[in-house]
């Protein structure tokens, strides 16, 4: 199988993915906003483990345990007043080759999971874990579960890729197909921007002027159409 995370930390970025799915109509969702790496640096690919923790710091602890090299785990909880991971739980991902963590909700020990480096995506910081919360608040957590993110259903063997931008999902049997198109739109926008490097303007690589005449005329033209057009991507 091709290595898609290498190929994705060394070269793609979700934007990048976002816009070949697109491109070639395949389907691909979005995090909602908010989720990002704790390390701006920080880019994370693979095969996602899910699990529903619940305020539930064993499920979470069995999720990791249970998980295998180059798995992305992703976590949510109903509340988001606890830090469900911390420096512990990254050392043990660490060692264990987990490609990334993703937490809708809260994480602690910021500065040590940032030097421990396992990539980590997550909406804030707080510094209490679940073990400290009152005995009611205390659930039982699920593993391999469809997770929801926003208007998003994830579920365990789908695809998660993270960078700065956020997160994105998609199917497995999607991956050969939107890594064809990635590399389509990788070579056009490589292309372009060499060229606007070079000292040709945007404007005339993409024949602004042109579309202006033509969106004067139809109000409904498609700018995605008139780049195609010129073989342009952006």
């Amino acid at each position: 199988m091709t290595d898609f995370p290498t190929i994705f930390q060394n070269q793609y970025s979700c934007a990048l993915l976002a816009d070949a799915a697109f491109r070639g109509g395949i389907s691909l969702d979005a995090a909602p906003s908010g989720l990002t790496p704790i390390d701006r640096a920080m880019k994370l690919a693979g095969p996602m483990v899910t699990i529903q923790a619940n305020n539930d710091l064993v499920t979470i602890l069995t999720g990791i345990h249970q998980a295998s090299t180059g798995d992305v785990i992703v976590i949510t909880n109903h509340s988001n007043d606890v830090a469900l991971i911390g420096d512990l739980i990254a050392t043990e991902a660490s060692r264990k080759g987990i490609a990334g963590i993703i937490v809708d909700g809260l994480v602690r020990d910021t500065t040590e999971l940032i030097e421990i480096g396992v990539p980590i995506f997550c909406r804030g910081v707080y510094p209490m874990g679940p073990l400290k919360l009152p005995q009611n608040l205390k659930g039982i957590g699920d593993i391999g579960l469809e997770l929801t993110f926003g208007d998003t259903t994830v579920k365990s063997g789908d695809w998660a890729f993270g960078d700065a931008d956020g997160v994105i999902f998609i199917g497995s049997l999607d991956l050969p197909e939107l890594l064809k198109w990635a590399e389509q739109s990788y070579q056009r926008e490589e292309s372009l921007a060499a060229q606007i490097r070079s000292g040709i303007s945007l404007g005339e690589l993409l024949d602004l002027d042109t579309f202006m005449e033509e969106r004067a005329a139809n109000p409904q033209a498609d700018f995605n159409q008139h780049i195609a057009k010129l073989g342009q991507a952006i």
